[in-house]
């Protein structure tokens, strides 16, 4: 009987909730616009999704303690209660899900989250002073849910407006400027609040990232209040992944991230004890989970790969500080065009920096809808390579890489010149490479050389270099006239397009790409362009932002390459060894003036000399 009292009283506790949150009034009628039942919904096509999910998981109908439905914003919210908090949650969530509120939410919303957004909330004790909350969102399709570090039961309205955030689009200028803003807040507490050192930012935001896409971690860290126990958590967490994944360097990484992470735990300043009671790494924690769930689901790991990328130019000064040139993502989205990336294809980068070429190639196919699941998960597991010399990088590339869904790819670490023969191994048929723009000992050319040689005949490379790297003006290498023969004697230069001048901001590295077909020496016509991508520079920002006009021009360049059209921005001209292979150099301009052009700035020039006082 006592076991029976709690229960009841833990119902009544939440029946009254409810009503004090205007979902039913005292006779547990609905109001304001949702349907609320307990148990057993009167929805058929709720009660399909749930005809399997009973907790028993004998394949019966399952019975939430509570079912809310919110037809127009196709929202359910699932609520499951226990009569003491020792049943709140227990690792793993998707065992003894009888037995513990929040296992049993998160259980019945995996089965609705395919047709419905779900806020599935768990909830524990018998009296309203100890009661325990905890708030998860699992939107519409997403593979992850998300916490919401919501610890309370809110009016309907809170649970749509938070939905209705986190439906951004992706290309907006407006979604831009708001990651960019969210990288730069988060780069700034971890290193003003937590005292992090530029390039293991990365480590941190990689590792809570990666993190979070384990279920009991993202259940668990609000309950973990001791910034030293939360770090090692988080430590433990990733090494549990890492360990489980199949990239080559396990250990190394493992070593990079370890006093990195563990550090966190004792760093806390106690002047923000008060500012942050749940201790500072729980404050990071949560404000990534916060863009996550504006952002992440699997229609939108592009934007993580984003967010990644703009946090990483901001934390080591767009790169540099690591000794990397970061390529835009949609320069490495341009790439995957250009090489027609299609299932069969297997992408090889020599100079693979922070990954951003594989992931895009990957998200590529992963977000084929007409390839099956085993198609790209044979992708996945066998047609990415990279290489990467240094040990902090390829830390950043793997997490990068883990955040997108693949940590199978095979990364090695090494000189790629030393290790040209297993590379050839690899059988690859398409290469990607932004080499090194200040290598002592090797030219941006040679790398893109060592890239082609490297793949197999017919297969398409394409490089991003500077436009110094083809022309006899630079002296800090004698050899690129001769790597340019070599390459022209066994590989067609099918492009050659010519970036914005500002691709690179804050630097002013002007840089082509070139794309070339390997095994067939250079006989034909190279189609010659210049692109504008239609970005702009916004004041304060550290990164170009695209404009209406971005997706037009990609399209439309994209189309002109694979027709091979002569535009107002390109045409064909054969290229030999001694050309610089630069659109600029070889466009015809036109240099008629008429009488009336030189009367017009010879007009301009007088009034110029008269409104500032010459005479």
């Amino acid at each position: 009987m006592p076991n029976a009292r709690l229960e009841k009283a833990v119902d009544m506790i939440v029946f009254s909730l409810l009503r004090q949150n205007g979902y039913v009034d005292g006779a547990f009628n609905s109001k304001n616009n949702v349907e609320v039942w307990a148990k057993k919904s009167t929805n058929n096509k709720i009660n399909g999704l749930l005809k399997s999910s009973s907790k028993n998981k004998k394949g019966n109908l399952g019975f939430p303690e509570y079912i809310i439905f919110h037809e127009k914003e196709e929202l359910v919210i699932v609520i499951e209660n226990k009569k003491e908090t020792k049943f709140h949650y227990k690792e793993p969530l998707t065992e003894d899900i009888q037995k513990y509120a929040v296992n049993g939410a998160l259980w019945y919303a995996s089965f609705l989250k395919d047709e419905f957004n779900v806020i599935a909330i768990g909830i524990s004790g018998n009296s309203v002073e100890d009661l325990v909350i905890d708030t998860f969102a699992w939107k519409k399709g997403s593979e992850f849910f998300n916490n919401l570090n919501l610890n309370k039961i809110y009016p309907i309205e809170n649970y749509t407006e938070k939905l209705s955030k986190s439906n951004i689009e992706r290309s907006s200028k407006e979604s831009f400027l708001n990651l960019n803003k969210k990288a730069n807040d988060i780069n700034q507490f971890l290193r003003d609040v937590l005292g992090v050192i530029e390039h293991e930012r990365l480590y941190v935001l990689g590792s809570i990232l990666y993190a979070l896409e384990d279920p009991i971690f993202r259940v668990s860290y609000p309950h973990t209040n001791n910034a030293k126990d939360l770090a090692t958590f988080l430590f433990q967490t990733v090494e549990r992944k890492v360990k489980g994944s199949n990239v080559k360097e396990k250990q190394l990484i493992i070593d990079e991230l370890k006093p990195v992470l563990l550090g966190l735990g004792i760093n806390e300043k106690r002047k923000l004890k008060e500012k942050y009671p749940n201790g500072i790494l729980a404050q990071l924690i949560r404000d990534i989970d916060n863009i996550l769930f504006e952002y992440h689901s699997n229609r939108e790991i592009d934007l993580m790969s984003t967010f990644f990328n703009v946090f990483l130019s901001y934390s080591t000064s767009g790169g540099s500080d690591l000794g990397i040139v970061l390529t835009p993502t949609h320069i490495t989205n341009l790439f995957c065009e250009l090489a027609d990336i299609k299932v069969n294809s297997k992408i090889l980068d020599i100079c693979v920096g922070t990954g951003g070429f594989l992931t895009s190639a990957w998200r590529k196919i992963a977000l084929d809808e007409e390839l099956t699941h085993s198609q790209k998960e044979a992708f996945r597991l066998a047609n990415l390579y990279g290489i990467e010399k240094e040990r902090n990088i390829y830390t950043i590339v793997a997490l990068n890489m883990f955040i997108n869904k693949d940590g199978k790819s095979n990364l090695l670490i090494g000189d790629a010149f030393e290790l040209s023969k297993d590379v050839r191994s690899f059988e690859c048929n398409v290469g990607f490479i932004n080499p090194p723009y200040s290598d002592s000992i090797y030219s941006e050319i040679a790398f893109v050389e060592l890239m082609l040689d490297n793949l197999l005949p017919n297969s398409v490379g394409v490089a991003i270099i500077p436009v110094n790297a083809v022309s006899g003006r630079t002296k800090k290498h004698a050899d690129i006239h001769d790597v340019k023969k070599r390459i022209l004697n066994k590989h067609s230069l099918i492009a050659s397009i010519q970036m914005p001048s500002q691709l690179f901001y804050p630097k002013g590295t002007e840089t082509i790409v070139l794309v070339f077909k390997t095994g067939v020496p250079n006989s034909s016509e190279t189609w010659l362009a210049k692109y504008d991508d239609g970005f702009e520079l916004i004041k304060h920002q550290k990164a170009r932002t695209p404009t209406a006009q971005s997706k037009e021009n990609y399209e439309y360049l994209i189309d002109s390459y694979r027709k091979r059209t002569e535009t107002d921005f390109s045409f064909l001209k054969l290229m030999t060894e001694n050309d610089q292979w630069v659109y600029t150099i070889h466009e015809d301009v036109n240099y008629f003036i008429s009488e009336s052009d030189l009367q017009e700035t010879v007009n301009e020039y007088v009034s110029y000399l008269y409104l500032n006082g010459y005479k």
